[in-house]
């Protein structure tokens, strides 16, 4: 019972935060991630471009028809036609390659150097829902993002470990591949959750055992959370802008009706 009634205030929680971001003067939160990303592709793609143009030189004369120098007629402009075209697609195939990689790479690489802006949109919020003062201090926030990013990557790694291990036992029984899928979604949510109600608990002062406690019994709500943000990160830019600050958000306010509930029923 009690999971249920957590999984409904995460689900409705992170709903709720993009009416509550829009309505408390923070919408320009979810501008920050595009043009962080953009920042990031824009310098990236400029920065492999010289690998793009050596990788695509390679492959058009690895895949090159060779054409005799005394060979003339209709067959030696067909093969002239053919690599020139070689090289147009070989150029194109590796450009919308390398676009792909930078837009997975930097998905997560912009979730890291998110971590200020969300651990300010997670304060602000519980400032706004509470009416309790959180006084500025830009060490603290540092503090705050920098543990925030310190569990990103801890928890990128736990869940790398433990997906290896499952898609191991999915090679060893390949029956149960179905549901090893189901499950590698349910480990990823966890972990997003995760990131996203520590910035809650770091307010407590709460260690990382304890704030892993805390996660754990809240699972419902931190799955809840981590589920809708990963669906919506497979958005393209649509999700890299709204769902980093609705999950930082959204956590706050299943937290805070979760311990208001708490108060009431003493």
């Amino acid at each position: 019972m009690s999971f249920s009634k957590d999984f409904g205030r995460g689900f409705s929680g992170f709903f709720v935060a993009f009416r509550f971001v829009l309505g408390n003067g923070m919408g320009w939160m979810f501008l920050v991630p595009i043009v962080l990303w953009v920042l990031l592709a824009y310098g990236m793609f400029h920065g492999l471009e010289a690998l793009s143009d050596w990788l695509g030189a390679w492959a058009a004369g690895y895949l090159e028809i060779t054409i005799e120098p005394d060979e003339q007629g209709w067959w030696s402009a067909v093969k002239a036609w053919i690599n020139g075209a070689t090289n147009v697609i070989v150029s194109w195939i590796l450009k919308i390659a390398i676009g792909y990689l930078l837009f997975v790479a930097n998905k997560y690489i912009v979730l890291v150097l998110l971590s200020p802006l969300l651990a300010y949109a997670s304060e602000r919020a519980e400032e706004i829902i509470t009416g309790k003062h959180f006084p500025f201090s830009f060490s603290q926030l540092m503090k705050d993002a920098m543990r925030g990013a310190l569990i990103a990557m801890r928890n990128g790694i736990q869940e790398l470990t433990i997906t290896a291990g499952i898609w191991i036992v999915s090679l060893i029984v390949p029956i149960i591949t179905p549901l090893s899928l189901i499950l590698l979604f349910l480990i990823s949510a966890y972990f997003y959750g995760f990131s996203m109600f520590d910035y809650v608990y770091e307010r407590r002062r709460m260690r990382i055992g304890e704030t892993a406690r805390a996660v754990n019994s809240s699972m419902g709500a931190v799955l809840a959370n981590g589920s809708l943000f990963s669906l919506l990160m497979k958005v393209p830019l649509v999700g890299l802008m709204l769902a980093p600050v609705m999950a930082s958000v959204g956590a706050v306010i299943a937290t805070t009706k979760k311990e208001a509930t708490a108060l009431t029923a003493r």
